[in-house]
């Protein structure tokens, strides 16, 4: 995680773009939801943070929105490469997790 934390890092130097409010918004509703059952209260603390965030720059949600067909072919490809990876670090902890379950019982 730290490797990809700094790949991003090095690879986004120098481009400046305004925040993505709606996604903080959605993101935090997120957060909101699977904290209060996990009873993991700062997750839930955090979410409602970025919610509201999300809230008060209401306005600003059209204009910063992120869509695939405003990004260039280069971001287009880094984010399907990220898509990728995440995908497949999901499913190896889904295999893992299984695996570990077989073993319990």
């Amino acid at each position: 995680m730290v490797l990809f934390l700094l790949l991003a890092i090095f690879l986004k130097k120098g481009i400046k773009r305004p925040p993505d409010y709606y996604a903080f918004f959605i993101m935090g509703i997120i957060w909101l939801v699977f904290g209060i059952p996990l009873k993991n209260y700062t997750l839930s603390f955090m979410g409602l943070v970025f919610a509201l965030a999300g809230l008060v720059n209401k306005n600003k949600w059209k204009e910063n929105r992120q869509r695939r067909e405003t990004l260039t072919p280069g971001e287009k490809k880094w984010r399907m490469a990220v898509l990728i990876i995440l995908g497949i670090l999901v499913l190896a902890g889904l295999v893992f997790f299984l695996l570990a379950e077989r073993r319990a019982l």
